[in-house]
């Protein structure tokens, strides 16, 4: 997993972000164990972990208590119940049945997170592809060293930027990025993918609803041509089914029966 400590020299301001990058055939629990051990580390005790200070009695403790703590973590999912549906994809030869399988079917993160658990129980390894392009309507040199939107609407940054508020908050609504999760064993390949207009409830699908998007080896599509369409700013693969995604993302406001 990726750690980027970003340290702004002139205020002492720091920032630690986890992951954001692309990895392959990875088995899953090891892969989430991982992510939760280096995290966990890197929040509690940053100098000891990257060997800037040498090994505490505290570090120890530390160490012994965020093992335990990713283990659980990851034995949590595996008791959320998974949709018999996503298992069944698994199982299935032909592409009418893979949409069949996903007509109406629901999930949230945690149940996707249980399935790539289970898939990688089942054999089926993991990788992950992420884009991101940038608006060209805004100079990325005049970016501050990060900046985030608030949940209420507010631009915190960090670092200098002759950017107003207005003019971050365009850059990150009209960014383009997509993220892919795909299980593959043998020629046999599933790939889940969200984009943030999906997220964001602005595909007309659903009036709104967050979704995944599915394509499968049995598309007739190559794998690499796929990695290379999330590659791109806007990609092209046709009709796909949808996967309403809950609990995340933008959703839509449920209409009163009254």
């Amino acid at each position: 997993m990726r750690v980027t400590e970003i340290i702004n020299k002139k205020t002492g301001e720091k920032l630690i972000s986890f992951g954001g990058e692309d990895f392959e055939n990875v088995n899953p629990a090891k892969h989430f164990y991982d992510v939760c051990f280096v995290s966990q580390m890197m929040m509690l005790e940053p100098e000891e972990t990257t060997g800037r200070k040498k090994a505490t009695a505290k570090g120890a403790k530390t160490l012994i208590k965020t093992i335990k703590y990713c283990k659980n973590f990851i034995e949590k999912f595996r008791a959320i119940q998974i949709p018999e549906n996503l298992i069944h994809l698994l199982n299935t030869t032909k592409k009418r049945e893979q949409k069949k399988l996903l007509n109406g079917l629901r999930m949230n993160p945690d149940v996707l997170m249980a399935f790539l658990l289970e898939a990688g129980d089942r054999g089926y390894l993991l990788s992950q592809y992420i884009s991101e392009h940038q608006t060209s309507a805004i100079d990325n040199r005049k970016m501050p060293i990060a900046f985030r939107e608030k949940e209420d609407g507010t631009i915190e940054k960090m670092g200098k930027t002759e950017l107003t508020n207005g003019q971050l908050k365009q850059a990150l609504e009209q960014r383009s990025v997509k993220v892919a999760k795909i299980l593959e064993k043998g020629n046999e390949w599933h790939c889940f993918f969200l984009t943030y207009n999906s997220i964001g409830g602005k595909e007309n699908w659903q009036d709104g609803q967050p979704h995944f998007h599915y394509i499968s080896n049995l598309f007739g599509i190559e794998k690499k041509d796929v990695i290379e369409q999330i590659k791109s700013k806007k990609y092209k693969l046709g009709n796909l089914p949808h996967i309403a995604l809950d609990d995340f993302g933008n959703q839509p406001i449920k209409k009163s029966s009254t």
